[in-house]
């Protein structure tokens, strides 16, 4: 050692950790020190790099702390040696080196670091395919799958951030098995020609049938069926899980998520994301790869393809549950396992069907995440539309589903008298919620753990739900909705109009009157809330009134459609028309 240079590092580690007292002795006479290890990552003898890794960790996790073995002439320790660095920081450890002979804390050793991710970084660029088949070759017609892909792709363009030119869409004749298979494997080459990296997220939804085989074996394999498939061969002319599975392994992207709105089973998925109790969720989750799946319904069951608006019953509740109601925490995200968490309890409520959720092999615990885009501000006014009647009662039905499996919690939240480590304990089961799997086992999901967040923007939130609940003619639920926005911002003028409105949809004009009254106290350049204010006192009778508001909404507003018809009432009261306002 002395002849090939000695860097003068004072440390030795015997060949296979095998030393004895004489061999101690040598050493010590060369003036060096043994170091030995407590982790042994056994990359020697186990060839695939995540499992060295799951290794390593799963023991730094019982002892917490270590000097870890690894041998850096294997190419599979090259790999798995940033999957073990990523996720020791990311939990906090701290990394020492030996120097001037003692042990000193320094730096993480530098890999390819995550983003700051925040806001609308949580990822570097969003791509999707999107697939919607009626028009089958072989197979019964379907009503709506060509509507619901048509929905999630402008859902995910106008709401999530999907740039139009990353959006694949394959519809009817276009959605054949070549065509499918070529654009999946399109998104699993892009890591190379710059267009989806490490940092990318990759969505891709399924309507149209499914399907299961059962093998010799008993093991049944599920299958997406494309338009040109025939009924006989489906091992030939379907699209197989396992395959869809391979096809996410490749992709380059950390997150996938696959929507199949189509029953079938024949894919084991294990539990969804385990990074959801930290409180640096979204930091963590960023490091974390996560493919994920979420299916309509289980072999024996059929797909309810007349749902509310056009669609089915799994992507109406799904395209309500992106609409905000999945955040189930609160913070402004929604995770795979939320929306799963809001659309399985819902759709089973509505139809005879049970979607299944879980993480495929391969993923992590990484979470999809979508990330709700602060609401446009919306008056309400008697231009604001609603669901129709049948649809307002399912949304009532689904979100009742999901509630009723938080009940016993909340219940146990109220009991004053249960003690403080139980309650703490309601507190972690109100973040988890029961989804099945694909082998129809309840399987319990955690959801992140809802961040701080302030005044205002719980405000914002309070009345984007009561705009929500008035869509859906849940004046109760809306009223105590914008209340308790007025209540974290009393200033707050949209949610002031908004509450008016809700009482005089209730027929209660003179208590919207004095809603919009303080609304123009906040903001007198709210057009909308003097037009209201005219409406509610024209009802309760005071055409003065009414017609001083109606004054000042037309010099606000002067293009508007009511405009008009207004100003020649006032102008012409005995000869031109009395507004009828609406009820």
């Amino acid at each position: 050692m002395s002849a090939g240079g000695r860097d003068g590092q004072a440390l030795f580690r015997f060949p296979y950790g095998a030393r004895n007292d004489a061999a101690l002795g040598a050493i010590e006479a060369l003036k060096l020190r043994s170091m030995m290890w407590n982790v042994d990552s056994l990359d020697w003898s186990d060839p695939i790099p995540k499992s060295i890794a799951a290794r390593v960790l799963g023991e730094l996790g019982k002892q917490q702390r270590g000097i870890v073995l690894f041998h850096d002439i294997h190419a599979r320790t090259v790999e798995a040696l940033p999957l073990v660095l990523d996720q020791l920081k990311a939990e906090g450890y701290k990394f020492a080196a030996w120097k001037d002979g003692r042990i000193v804390a320094v730096d993480a050793p530098a890999v390819e670091a995550a983003p700051d991710l925040a806001g609308a970084n949580l990822y570097r660029d969003s791509v999707a395919l999107v697939i919607g088949i009626d028009q089958y070759k072989s197979w019964p017609r379907l009503q709506h799958a060509v509507r619901d892909a048509q929905a999630i792709q402008e859902t995910l363009r106008t709401q999530f951030g999907f740039r139009p030119e990353n959006i694949t869409t394959l519809t009817d004749g276009d959605a054949t098995r070549a065509n499918i298979l070529r654009a999946l494997n399109a998104m699993a080459r892009k890591g190379g020609d710059g267009r989806l990296k490490r940092d990318d997220r990759v969505f891709v939804f399924f309507a149209g049938h499914g399907s299961t085989r059962k093998l010799p074996s008993g093991r049944d394999v599920g299958y997406i069926i494309p338009v040109d498939a025939g009924t006989d061969d489906l091992q030939t002319d379907a699209i197989a899980m396992p395959q869809l599975q391979e096809l996410s392994e490749a992709l380059p992207a950390k997150h996938a998520f696959f929507v199949i709105d189509a029953c079938y089973s024949g894919l084991g998925l294990t539990r969804g994301g385990a990074a959801g109790s930290s409180a640096n969720f979204v930091r963590d989750n960023a490091r974390r790869l996560g493919r994920q799946m979420m299916t309509a319904g289980g072999a024996d069951q059929q797909v309810a393809d007349d749902g509310p608006g056009g669609h089915s019953v799994f992507t109406w509740t799904l395209l309500q549950a992106l609409s905000g109601k999945a955040d189930l925490n609160g913070d402004g995200l929604i995770t795979a396992t939320e929306l799963a968490a809001y659309v399985a309890p819902a759709v089973s409520a509505i139809a005879h069907q049970t979607p299944a959720f879980g993480s495929l092999p391969g993923s992590e615990g990484g979470e999809f995440i979508f990330e709700l885009a602060s609401a446009q501000e919306q008056a309400l006014s008697g231009d604001s539309n609603q669901l129709d009647a049948k649809a307002s009662a399912l949304a009532k039905q689904a979100d009742d589903a999901r509630n009723a499996q938080l009940q016993p919690v909340a219940q146990a939240l109220r009991d004053h008298q249960v003690h403080r480590r139980i309650a703490e304990g309601a507190r972690d089961a109100q973040r988890c919620g029961t989804v099945e799997d694909l082998g129809g086992r309840a399987v319990l999901q955690q959801l992140a753990a809802p961040a701080p967040i302030s005044a205002r923007v719980a405000a914002q939130r309070a009345n984007d739900r009561g705009l929500q609940l008035y869509k859906e003619r849940r004046y109760d639920e809306a009223e105590a909705a914008f209340t308790e926005a007025l209540k974290l911002q009393p200033k707050f003028a949209l949610a002031a109009n908004n509450l008016g409105f809700i009482y005089y949809k209730r027929d209660k004009p003179a208590e919207a009157a004095r809603w919009y009254r303080k609304a123009i106290e906040m903001d007198g350049s709210r057009a909308l809330a003097h037009l209201n204010l005219g409406d509610a006192l024209l009802r309760a009778g005071d055409e003065a009134g009414a017609q001083a508001a109606y004054r000042a909404f037309i010099e606000l507003s002067p293009q508007h459609a009511r405009a008009a018809g207004l100003k020649a009432w006032i102008e012409h009261p005995d000869s031109a028309p009395k507004p009828e306002p609406p009820r």
